[in-house]
């Protein structure tokens, strides 16, 4: 890992834009009704809720192995199977 910059953030999930496009208007609302204190405030949370998601959305430091998730059932024994 020596000489590899990990990246602090990654690509932004496109359904987060449900959440962040109405606060934007809110925030125009806001502004253009004589609050743009409180639609600062509401830009400012969209900014933070779009900068946790691509945090959250960073690559991994480490390579995934393809065969991972395998999993090999136990034999079956007898009896009843719950």
């Amino acid at each position: 890992m020596a000489g590899s910059a990990s990246r602090k953030f990654g690509r932004i999930d496109p359904f987060i834009l449900f959440l962040v496009v109405p606060m934007l208007l809110i925030a125009g609302v806001m502004a253009w009704g004589g609050l743009a204190w409180v639609g600062g405030v509401v830009v400012v949370f969209a900014l933070l809720v779009l900068l946790l998601d691509s945090w959250t959305n960073r690559p991994l430091p480490f390579e995934v192995p393809e065969d991972d998730y395998d999993y090999d059932e136990p034999p079956h024994q007898g009896g009843r199977r719950y």
